[in-house]
């Protein structure tokens, strides 16, 4: 890559800086031959986690502080960020670029002009789309004369079983490839499922009759099951977190390696055996759909090979 980030050296892999990495959505999502020069995240467990499947360089940065001159040492012709959501949440107060959390969001849009990544791309949920700190990444991206792509998409676009719809956003200093869904096979909710779920899954009977009405039941065995999106507050919240399986002896929550799964994580990928189901429903909920990002990464060419919407 030359001063200006234009250019890619076609003898080396796109090396590519993980911000806001958590357990490693985008990492799971990239090929092989992709190099992760470095996984940034403030939360201590969700580096645990991401350390025990991949092999890059991880550390627990507080983004609100970075520099250019950090940013540089990595020498990444890809940034991926995907910032929290909490200030662009319909749950939530909207709080856009006065929340305390878009603060780092802001200063790495601050460090672009610096640094000129060849690409960036970015997760967030639908309300980023149109906020004053889209309105301000974009005005950058402009500015220093990026061609972008922008795209709402939910995993049931490409096959996968369950909703969460995300804003996603692709930029380039160098040529963007057009972006087109692929055909695809829908997957069965059924092929998702432990084959033999623990018992503590199922719910009380008193929390079927006081909210059943506000549940997102889904049953297995019909082709066109599909889940709810599933967040970090599954397991604490009762509804409007994610799903409820029926099954013949009752109702049961989903494991966090079935969300797993439904998220495209690859088979291998694992839970630390210490790890509590309520940390862990909290952290697969804060994650990324892998197809999702493989999709939008596909717009990047050294990634346009790879980018098969779904595989496990």
């Amino acid at each position: 890559m030359d001063s200006t980030g234009t250019d890619l050296e076609a003898t080396r892999s796109l090396r590519v800086l993980e911000l806001y990495c958590g357990i490693g959505g985008c990492s799971a999502a990239l090929p092989p031959e992709a190099e992760v020069v470095a996984a940034i995240d403030v939360n201590a467990t969700a580096l645990s986690v991401y350390r025990q499947n991949f092999p890059h360089t991880s550390l627990p940065i507080n983004l609100d502080f970075i520099s250019s001159e950090d940013l540089k040492r990595w020498s990444a012709d890809l940034w991926w960020l995907s910032p929290p959501c909490q200030p662009f949440t319909v749950r939530g107060l909207r709080r856009d670029t006065e929340d305390p959390r878009t603060r780092s969001f802001l200063r790495l849009i601050d460090c672009l002009g610096d640094l000129r990544p060849t690409f960036l791309a970015l997760e967030n949920v639908p309300g980023f789309s149109g906020s004053r700190t889209h309105t301000r990444l974009r005005s950058v991206l402009d500015e220093l004369g990026y061609a972008v792509h922008e795209v709402v998409l939910c995993p049931t676009e490409i096959g996968v079983p369950n909703r969460r719809r995300r804003f996603f956003l692709v930029a380039g200093l160098a040529e963007l490839q057009p972006m087109s869904l692929p055909e695809f096979e829908r997957q069965p909710l059924a092929s998702f499922l432990d084959s033999e779920p623990s018992r503590d899954l199922w719910v009380d009977q008193g929390l079927v009759d006081n909210y059943r009405e506000a549940l997102s039941l889904v049953d297995p065995q019909k082709p066109s099951a599909v889940t709810s999106c599933f967040t970090s507050a599954y397991g604490r919240s009762t509804v409007r977190s994610g799903s409820y399986l029926e099954t013949a002896t009752g109702l049961r929550r989903f494991s966090p390696t079935e969300i797993l799964r439904l998220l495209g994580f690859p088979s291998d990928f694992v839970l630390p055996p210490d790890l509590s189901r309520q940390v862990a429903w909290r952290l697969v909920g804060n994650s990324l759909s892998v197809p999702s990002v493989r999709y939008v990464l596909s717009a990047i060419p050294a990634l346009a090979d790879s980018s098969a919407p779904y595989s496990r």
